[in-house]
């Protein structure tokens, strides 16, 4: 193919190619979400790449490809970046179950360590994904030839890569042996950094288990008693009161709840005609403060409350339970 029919190809297909990519992030971002994980999980915009023309052009005279169109896999790109290295697990297995495309692995930074455990080199996990056949996405026609190249790394590797790839991969002047040596041991720095803050994280999520079940189990009684079309999930404001209360998190405090709100059924259709203006009614922790306003000394909830800016609902919830 010459350079000629290349770039025109290019130009004809740039916003296909744009489409495909914005398709591919809006879907793995979703299935992330449905999956119950937190959007903060992905923690740089992701936005798709198009190749430049003299960018792809120069690749071509620089790989000797013979049919760029096939052989050159990052026409467009885009990157997930994340916290930790599990992290990326998590959006592998999305990748990987997703049914309206082809996903194949082309760099894989686990198995080239497993391979090489003496090495310590550029770090990242890549995938070339194709449609299973053509499709329309945001009226554009995508072709099931469009290959999208999907980067998935941590903030860490993230950093890493784009310090070398300009200047140690597609170096513009010498790379001497030292700075090659100072690239391995800040990889080296990265790997021990990564381990110590996945070892830090897991000792939080430990600690902080009782908490975190809890929170669940109010999110849970708020579907079944108000309805899941209520809620508004906010963790801040959540883990917020739940903090200011820790105190009273003892074992069997969900099935007190659950039966309270068995027994009183006026809670719930109070909340039910509050969370529409959101708020902490839409919250399920709203749940645990009427618990608070029925088992806790009115002076002392006022003086604990961790919300100075909301004092209306606590006031709402207190007039409820003493009328």
């Amino acid at each position: 193919m010459s350079a000629e029919s290349f770039i025109e190809y290019l130009e004809i297909n740039r916003f296909p190619l744009e489409a495909w990519g914005r398709f591919i992030a809006s879907r793995i971002q979703s299935s992330l979400i449905e999956s119950g994980h937190s959007p903060a999980l992905i923690k740089i915009p992701v936005l798709p790449r198009v190749k430049d023309t003299a960018s792809a052009v120069g690749k071509i005279g620089r790989k000797g490809y013979d049919n760029p169109i096939l052989q050159m896999t990052d026409l467009v790109g885009i990157r997930f970046v994340v916290l930790l290295t599990e992290d990326i697990q998590t959006i592998c297995d999305i990748i990987s179950t997703e049914a309206s495309w082809k996903a194949e692995v082309s760099k894989d930074f686990l198995l080239e360590i497993e391979n090489n455990t003496k090495s310590f080199d550029y770090q990242s996990k890549h995938y070339e994904i194709r449609p299973l056949e053509d499709f329309v996405t945001d009226d554009i026609n995508v072709s099931k030839d469009l290959c999208c190249e999907v980067q998935i790394r941590t903030l860490l590797q993230h950093a890493y890569a784009e310090m070398v790839h300009d200047n140690i991969y597609k170096p513009k002047g010498l790379v001497t042996t030292s700075a090659e040596r100072h690239v391995a041991r800040s990889m080296a720095l990265i790997e021990t950094t990564d381990d110590l803050f996945s070892r830090t994280i897991k000792l939080l999520d430990d600690a902080n288990a009782p908490r975190a079940e809890f929170a669940k189990d109010l999110e849970n009684m708020f579907r079944d008693h108000i309805g899941g079309q209520y809620i508004a999930p906010d963790s801040k404001t959540s883990l917020l009161i739940i903090d200011a209360f820790s105190d009273v998190l003892e074992p069997g405090l969900s099935k007190e709840i659950n039966e309270l709100l068995n027994s009183k059924k006026y809670i719930a259709r109070k909340i039910k005609d509050r969370a529409s203006t959101k708020g902490l009614f839409s919250n399920s922790v709203i749940l645990f403060v009427y618990w608070l306003a029925l088992n806790s000394d009115s002076t002392t909830l006022k003086a604990r409350w961790p919300l100075p800016g909301d004092w209306r609902s606590l006031s709402l919830v207190t007039s409820d339970v003493n009328c």
